[in-house]
């Protein structure tokens, strides 16, 4: 068993950092927000074609998906939208707040 402590598993992370943008475009709000937005909208188009997918290649009458599976998997869609959303609202909150110079 690995001791998570040893030298070895803390010189290299398990975890690299990731940026749609070039590492050039500074740090923003619109920045951080077109990265959820591409990360989230693609991740719920990947669901909702799964889905669709285990409906169209169902075997003998049944999907490839439980009823359980697609529940879960759709609930997740949904949630991950609402986050989104809730991201850029506050967004559009905070630009609609600032005063004009």
């Amino acid at each position: 068993m690995l001791n998570p402590h040893s030298p070895a598993l803390s010189q290299s992370p398990s975890f690299q950092p990731f940026s749609w943008h070039n590492a050039e475009v500074p740090p923003s709000r619109k920045k951080l927000l077109a990265e959820y937005a591409q990360d989230v909208g693609t991740g719920v188009a990947t669901l909702l074609s799964l889905i669709e997918h285990s409906e169209i290649e169902a075997v003998d009458e049944r999907p490839l998906l439980s009823e359980v599976d697609r529940g879960t998997l759709l609930r997740l869609a949904i949630t991950a939208s609402k986050m989104l959303a809730r991201v850029a609202e506050e967004d559009i909150d905070v630009a609609n707040t600032v005063k004009p110079l």
